[in-house]
Order: structure tokens, then C-alpha cells, then sequence
């Protein structure tokens, strides 16, 4: 099972805005995410069940949603790859706030504790 604080710094790296941009962005000096504790939940559920898929392809997506917040997106699975020895998976995010959108790639390895970032 993914943990929540690495979701945490998932929704922090795609919230947040980049070093530099030359588009408007309504973060923009926001230290402050706009996913609630519930969005967190949806998001992390969604990645767990697409992890914990059997026999998982390339391409393979689980959807989310937070009715409440209107927050809502798409985990997407990724080739396997190894690191370091562990078996690992390359997730795409596309998180959907309200009049937003930002996308994110992690690279999640199975350890004897659960999935964690790599």
C-alpha cells in the first residue's frame, strides 16, 4: 500500500508551481496545496488499486474522484522497470482541481514494506 505522506509530496510536486513559468498560474506563490484530506484518500485508493492489479500492462488506468471538492483524475500505469533490484512501476497523474490541471510521473517500487517512491 502506498503510504499517505508520499502522496502527500506527489500533490505537492504537482500543485505547486514550477521554478519558472511564462504562463499564468494561480499557485504562484501558494505554499498552500488545494487537495483535501478526502481528494488525498481518493488519489492514494486509485493508485493502490492500480498497483495491486494482477497481471498489469502498460496503460492500464484507475479514475478518482471527490464529488465534494470537484477534485477528480487518473492514475495511469507505465512500463515496469527495476531499481536497485526491486520490481518498479511508472505512474502518470492527471489531477483535475477545479479550472486546473496538472500532471506528475512517479516511479513506485515494491519493497517489503509496501510501494514507495523511488
Amino acid at each position: 500500500m502506498i503510504n499517505s505522506r508520499a502522496l502527500l509530496l506527489l500533490a505537492l510536486s504537482v500543485l505547486l508551481p514550477p521554478p519558472a513559468s511564462a504562463q499564468i498560474n494561480p499557485f504562484r506563490g501558494s505554499r498552500a496545496t488545494p487537495l483535501n484530506a478526502d481528494d488525498l484518500t481518493a488519489l492514494t485508493d486509485a493508485s493502490n488499486r492500480l498497483l495491486d492489479r494482477p497481471n498489469l500492462v502498460a496503460g492500464g488506468t484507475e479514475d478518482w474522484s471527490n464529488p465534494q471538492s470537484g477534485t477528480n483524475g487518473t492514475v495511469t500505469a507505465g512500463n515496469p522497470v527495476h531499481r536497485k533490484g526491486m520490481a518498479c512501476r511508472v505512474l502518470t497523474y492527471r489531477i483535475t482541481v477545479p479550472n486546473q490541471q496538472r500532471n506528475a510521473t512517479l516511479t513506485w517500487c515494491k519493497t517489503k514494506d509496501g510501494w514507495k517512491i523511488a
